[in-house]
């Protein structure tokens, strides 16, 4: 059978064509065009329409037998009846709500009591606060659908208005317990009138829409499985499905994920509890990953500059860099401050633009590694990880996340993770095993930390710590 894999990420279109019978794979990609410098905040019909373009060209002359979704957790487009738009899509790096979301914090009894029922903790990120936040402004939300993009995709190819408990569990409207829409939460904050899509299975299908037939130039009828979300996909594309294994990707966000058995809930409300399409998932992540690489590269040495320009002059014998706080985005693990800011500390005169950027790689991990001590805190340690992301595409930041980590990291074998994860779940809904040879019979590869680094990234933890506490907002000293 061939699979059409498409995905709606961050930042790009992507799809993948698979071959069950030959193992033939076949990937395009291509960024997103949007109006104006604001990724956080799009037009989730611009958004399909090219994610369409892309498929019609992956399938040219293709017979399709099923067609399979990716997206991102914690998008939020509010829609009529008919799926037009009311508001644009506002994926997870917009934090129009971060005021509001402080000023429930303050509040303890809410803050566990939002943290247990759902697991999310309260951030911006989260829909349920950007319902709150629309709100706020005055518009009227009562009767309208609230989708995230990748829902708004699957309605738009097959006319249903479906999610999956995977998907939902990034909203913050989701019961972490027993995976239905939470009655509770949805009255606290009045949200009986919002409209939320119906909850399937995550290998239930719906037929392509005839309209969709066109765009993509396939027969309608064609099965659409449910959509999933890219982080709980990475878990089964590298199949990391059993407790204790963890995915680790660094994109244009961070994030860490481990499978557990049941929903876990950090005493220090540091980490996450959503679900893969496979099962429970403890979890911690940031914002600020690729994308403050991308604005370093930018500022520093300019758009046109190619990171393998940068890369030899990188060195761990640069010592006594500045401390970069990686929060040009806001925080989300361990601290979920979305009012936080970034920036560079301890910064001298005699330090180079090189300085500068390799401290901003290094402040990225010590922020991930934040989160990891977390983790493992609340499950262990994993007795797997696998690592993904744009991360591998540069050898010195992939040897540093080992070495500030200090334990080995296989190097995930694939290179689309979560579009992988997609087919995989498109055939555990046909009925085939998840594994195949042309995923799998690969050999792995792994990276191992240098323990003569050991002290020296050790002591650069410390200081970043020492600079992340100076700098909670609201604290005094703390940037402004």
């Amino acid at each position: 059978m061939k699979i059409l894999a498409l995905e709606a990420s961050t930042t790009s279109a992507k799809t993948m064509l698979f071959d069950t019978d030959t193992g033939a794979v076949a990937v395009r990609s291509r960024r997103f065009e949007v109006d104006g410098p604001d990724s956080a905040v799009r037009d989730a019909d611009a958004i399909y329409i090219q994610l369409m373009a892309l498929g019609r060209e992956a399938a040219a002359g293709q017979r399709i037998d099923l067609i399979v979704l990716s997206g991102t957790w914690h998008g939020l487009t509010l829609r009529s009846d008919d799926l037009s738009a009311v508001t644009p899509v506002m994926e997870w790096p917009y934090t129009g709500a971060q005021d509001l979301s402080a000023a429930l914090r303050a509040d303890d009894d809410f803050t566990w009591w939002f943290y247990e029922r759902t697991g999310c903790m309260v951030n911006a990120i989260y829909p349920v606060f950007k319902l709150q936040h629309l709100r706020a402004q005055g518009l009227d939300i009562d009767g309208l659908l609230a989708l995230d993009q990748a829902s708004l995709i699957f309605a738009r190819m097959t006319g249903e208005v479906w999610t999956n408990d995977s998907l939902a569990s990034g909203s913050g409207l989701l019961s972490a317990t027993d995976a239905t829409w939470d009655s509770e939460v949805i009255d606290r904050f009045d949200l009986g009138r919002v409209r939320l899509p119906e909850l399937h299975e995550t290998t239930a299908t719906a037929p392509l829409s005839a309209e969709a037939a066109v765009l993509l130039g396939l027969a309608a009828g064609i099965p659409v499985l449910t959509p999933g979300p890219d982080g709980g996909l990475n878990q089964v594309g590298d199949l990391a499905t059993e407790p204790g294994e963890m995915t680790f990707s660094m994109g244009t966000s961070g994030a860490l994920r481990v499978a557990s058995r049941h929903p876990a809930f950090s005493p220090t409300l540091s980490t996450w509890s959503y679900r893969s399409p496979l099962g429970a998932l403890s979890g911690a992540a940031t914002s600020g990953c690729g994308n403050c690489v991308d604005w370093a590269r930018d500022r520093l040495f300019g758009a046109s500059t190619d990171y393998l320009d940068i890369e030899p002059s990188l060195s761990t014998d640069r010592v006594d860099l500045p401390v970069f706080l990686p929060f040009l985005f806001g925080e989300r693990s361990p601290g979920w401050q979305d009012q936080r800011r970034g920036g560079f500390v301890d910064l001298a005169p005699g330090h180079s633009r090189v300085d500068m950027y390799q401290s901003v790689l290094e402040g990225i991990v010590y922020a991930l590694y934040h989160c990891y001590k977390e983790l493992t805190a609340l499950g262990g340690t994993p007795r797997r990880i696998v690592l993904s992301g744009g991360v591998l595409s540069s050898p010195f930041w992939t040897q540093l996340t080992a070495d500030v980590f200090g334990v080995e990291m296989q190097v995930s074998a694939q290179q689309h993770t979560s579009i992988v994860g997609a087919v995989r779940m498109g055939m555990l809904a046909s009925g085939l095993d998840l594994r195949h040879p042309a995923f799998d019979d690969v050999e792995v590869r792994t990276i191992t930390p240098r323990e003569q680094h050991r002290d020296r990234y050790d002591e650069g933890f410390a200081r970043y710590l020492d600079q992340y506490q100076r700098t909670v907002p609201g604290s005094q000293g703390a940037a402004r």
